[in-house]
């Protein structure tokens, strides 16, 4: 019974309010309809979306369009126009806009009968990439793992790993706009043309093996077309052949310059964790996208290194030091006229030239050193140290070789003057223990070549064995009056250094810059010795005291060597 009343209430309610007005009467008809907007609007040459503007009254459109395809500048056909639910105009597509002042107008009438004048602006259309453009940078994007805590993002200039790229740096872009689709969107010819070197660049390393072109040459080469699609911010660029590349642009207000960018494939799980060879993988795996940025200005290339030099009867490839600007080379020796070496190869930063040419003869016979000028096509110049060494016969070096130390000993001279002196050989670790740490030594001196006085010279390592310590000359006797003499002894430094042989003397230059002047003895093909003089203090011998162990070691010892065998 009380599910009947409560249908009763519901529909005597109902009948009530049909009864009176009806609540939706002001949506019936046009009155309601009070938009005059034009929302959208294309005309005859229009390139790129019209800029819709309105500020209550006072409503205003600005349409980029290239003149040259306007036929009659005061007859611009309307192509499309899209207005607000309701509202009409006289101007419909097909009618046509008179912009012989430069402005139109379209008049606007809503569904309830008021009418909004459009103030319809005409300028001529600069596109983002029509003209001329030149190379900034050929870079790429390699991402190392970045979404592990320990991995890394990297950007970096492709000509830095692929020099073969470089005569790309002076190409020409040009965009020509020749009109705009039905959308809008402006196209044209394009064309990639080589610079003044005739040539163009190529993403590969002959030296190594590798071609990337595949995965790089996204940006044709010579002629085609290109297709600015304004709703996804790409360039398509179709090449003679008709194959299309699809572009992302990127615009740098600022600087007024470009990126045209493409994405590449990304193989991080082909990177090979056992070679690590990071510029290769970079390039061939873990790059994502790679990009040409373009100027307006042609970009004058500042390099001004030596990339590869090779002169007459060279030996191996040449060691180019670009932070300190130097080259070292090394030739044969065969008895060569140091006044005039001749280089066979120079190849410098592209855009530079060098003082110096192939054919050219250098002159070493000044400290085994010439110099080349290089300067970049900015013309910024740097001056290149070019230093010559001789490939000397290892085996005639009497020092060369790893070395492990069979003893340390001195030799001492207890009075030998008088009637009742005498002398003495002794193993210094025998009087001061500590020295024993350094048997298990190993010392290498490394040939690097000859010097300006023809002397051999190299690098020197003076290692610590398995216990890992150098040994040291301290005593350990508390009855000795002094106890260090690591000034004393301390005559073949540790850790590394250089080396000079001169005779029978090989002087020893550690990482501070130390000096150690030592003889050579060579015994036999694989012993050798160093060895040192030492200060004489027969004077300071101690009478009363008469401790031998101390005073051979503190004053009578006159001599000091490390024996050595070759291994």
């Amino acid at each position: 019974m009380k599910k009947i009343l409560n249908i009763y209430l519901i529909v005597a309610t109902l009948l009530a309010v049909g009864c009176t007005d009806d609540p939706f009467e002001d949506l019936e008809g046009t009155g309601w309809q009070k938009e005059r907007n034009i929302n959208s609007i294309l005309v005859e040459g229009q390139i790129g979306t019209a800029v819709i503007e309105r500020d209550f009254d006072d409503a205003q459109i600005t349409i980029y369009a290239k003149y040259g395809n306007i036929a009659d500048i005061s007859k611009v056909k309307i192509k499309n126009l899209d207005l607000s639910y309701g509202s009409t105009t006289l101007n419909g597509v097909g009618t046509t806009l008179d912009f012989t002042s430069g402005t139109s107008s379209i008049s606007v009438v809503s569904g309830s009968g008021e009418t909004l004048t459009w103030k319809v602006s005409l300028l001529p259309f600069s596109s983002d990439l029509e003209g001329t453009w030149y190379i900034r940078e050929i870079g790429l994007y390699a991402d190392m793992w970045s979404w592990e805590s320990w991995g890394w993002e990297k950007y970096e200039l492709i000509t830095n790993y692929l020099p073969e790229l470089s005569p790309e740096l002076d190409d020409v872009f040009t965009f020509t706009v020749e009109g705009a689709d039905e959308n809008g969107n402006p196209f044209g010819d394009y064309e990639h043309i080589s610079g003044n070197d005739g040539g163009y660049g190529s993403f590969s390393d002959a030296a190594q093996g590798w071609d990337f072109n595949d995965r790089f040459r996204n940006i044709p080469t010579g002629t085609g077309t290109w297709l600015r699609d304004f709703e996804r911010n790409v360039v398509i660029i179709t090449d003679a052949d008709k194959v299309e590349h699809e572009l992302s642009l990127e615009l740098f207000a600022e600087s007024g310059e470009v990126s045209l960018k493409s994405d590449v494939d990304y193989y991080s799980e082909l990177f090979d964790w056992d070679v690590q060879a990071w510029t290769y993988e970079e390039l061939a795996h873990m790059s994502k996208s790679m990009w040409y940025k373009l100027t307006r200005n042609k970009v004058l290339q500042t390099g001004n290194d030596i990339a590869s030099l090779t002169v007459i009867d060279q030996v191996g490839d040449a060691v180019i030091d670009a932070d300190n600007k130097e080259v070292t080379v090394v030739i044969e020796d065969n008895g060569a006229d140091l006044t005039a070496i001749e280089i066979t190869g120079l190849n410098v930063s592209y855009g530079a030239n060098a003082n110096r040419a192939i054919g050219d003869r250098l002159d070493f016979s000044n400290g085994y050193t010439s110099l080349i000028t290089v300067s970049s096509e900015a013309g910024e110049s740097s001056t290149w140290t070019i230093n010559l060494q001789i490939d000397i016969d290892v085996s005639d070096v009497s020092i060369a070789g790893t070395w492990t130390i069979g003893e340390i000993g001195i030799y001492s001279d207890l009075f030998t003057w008088e009637s009742w002196g005498w002398e003495k050989n002794e193993l210094l670790d025998n009087y001061l223990p500590n020295a024993a740490a350094e048997l298990d030594n190993t010392i290498t001196f490394s040939v690097e070549g000859v010097n300006s006085d023809g002397l051999p010279y190299g690098t020197y390592e003076n290692n610590s064995g398995a216990d890992g310590v150098n040994g040291n000359f301290v005593s350990d006797d508390a009855s000795w009056p002094e106890s260090d003499f690591n000034s004393r002894y301390r005559k073949v430094p540790t850790g590394s250094g250089t080396w000079v042989l001169n005779g029978e003397t090989v002087t020893i230059t550690d990482a501070g810059g130390t000096d150690f002047v030592l003889t050579l003895e060579i015994q036999t093909e694989t012993d050798v010795a160093l060895t040192s003089e030492l200060e004489y203090l027969a004077d300071l011998f101690d009478w009363d005291t008469q401790n031998y162990s101390y005073e051979e070691t503190a004053h009578m010892s006159k001599k000091m060597w490390y024996s050595l065998t070759k291994q």
